[in-house]
């Protein structure tokens, strides 16, 4: 599907860093990506999302990495990814987008982090997990949880919590969260875990 022959980085040893990511998302335990622009960390994501059964929630920072990621799925032939953005709210598609959460057609939504400050977002997220189990909740561009959360983008604050909240099936229990990051020093990436409460003491 994907037109890969192996897992990278290429110089680290086996099991190589996209292969430990992938089997630590199999076995359901929260995992924090730290590879450079180009490292691969979007296929994680993207074979994590059709191994395991249900379906994905990616929060991006910007429209046009939203489109990017769309894009990059729609080429390697995964046309069932969408994305709702502000966009969709002027040209009406809002309800027809948000069917398709619901009726669980979409394998893959991506969304800004504002979008969960919706209700009618978060409704329809909680409909989906009565039928169709949420198997990921994906955090893109992680760093902007510490660079941005306490600034501009107040609604990156507490987001490892309500992604938590509105993704748990009805037992409760929550799917794994991924923080996939490009660029984060030890300070924001130490925030970074903090903030999506992922634990600090897991030495993997």
């Amino acid at each position: 599907v994907f037109a890969k022959q192996d897992f990278l980085p290429r110089d680290e040893a086996e099991p190589r860093g996209q292969e430990r990511a992938l089997r630590r998302l199999l076995a359901g335990l929260d995992t924090a990506v730290l590879l450079p622009t180009g490292g691969g960390k979007s296929l994680i994501y993207q074979l994590a999302g059709l191994l395991l059964p249900g379906r994905t929630l990616v929060v991006d920072p910007i429209i046009s990495l939203i489109d990017d990621q769309l894009d990059g799925l729609r080429s390697q032939g995964i046309d069932r990814a969408i994305g709702i953005t502000r966009a969709d709210t002027a040209a009406g598609m809002i309800a027809q987008k948000l069917d398709a959460v619901r009726t669980g057609d979409a394998l893959f939504c991506f969304i800004a982090p504002e979008r969960l400050q919706q209700k009618q977002f978060r409704d329809a997220i909680r409909t989906l997990t009565v039928g169709a189990t949420i198997n990921l909740c994906v955090v893109d561009e992680a760093h902007c949880v510490s660079e941005w959360g306490h600034d501009f983008r107040p609604s990156y604050l507490d987001l490892g919590r309500v992604l938590r909240s509105v993704s748990s099936d009805s037992s409760g229990s929550a799917p794994p969260i991924l923080a996939l990051t490009g660029t984060a020093s030890r300070v924001v990436l130490r925030d970074m875990l903090i903030e999506l409460s992922i634990d600090r003491a897991d030495p993997a």
